[in-house]
């Protein structure tokens, strides 16, 4: 008797660390809405909208921003790949990449190197224009989603 409650006292303490560590994988990124912060000139942000071909209003700018060192980021959504570089922050500005995402439909960011994810709601992207997405090193998820219409400036 005390050799089978043993037993199942190990089974359920193995299953319970399992649970533990997938809710871990599962982290959902830290998410904030700032508009507070110094704006790119006009002619800036209308050149930054042309050139990614993002002037519509289905379309929001994704912005990588800080701690990006050089490992691969895939950013997709349901119809096809979207980015799929090796991104590196510049350190004077911050800045690492930007892209344009389809805002009518969810974003999923991926780095290869944490093998965490990170998804950028249509609900939420269609109300802003610019998405910056910082990586937080030895976060649970270490992306910090910013949601903005302010366009920071780049360079």
């Amino acid at each position: 008797m005390k050799k089978t409650l043993f037993i199942l006292l190990t089974i359920l303490s193995v299953i319970s660390c399992d649970t533990s560590k997938k809710a871990t994988a599962n982290a959902k990124p830290q998410v904030q809405y700032k508009d507070d912060f110094k704006s790119a000139s006009e002619k800036e942000r209308t050149a930054l909208l042309k050139k990614l071909k993002a002037t519509g209003s289905n379309y929001s700018v994704l912005i990588l921003t800080q701690n990006y060192k050089g490992e691969q980021v895939i950013i997709s959504n349901e119809k096809k790949t979207l980015y799929k570089e090796y991104p590196i922050s510049n350190k004077k500005t911050g800045i690492a990449d930007q892209t344009r995402i389809d805002n009518t439909i969810d974003t999923k960011v991926y780095d290869n190197l944490t093998k965490k994810e990170a998804t950028i709601s249509s609900k939420e992207a269609k109300k802003h224009k610019y998405i910056y997405l910082m990586k937080q090193p030895g976060a649970e998820n270490p992306f910090l989603i910013t949601y903005s219409n302010t366009l920071r400036p780049l360079e």
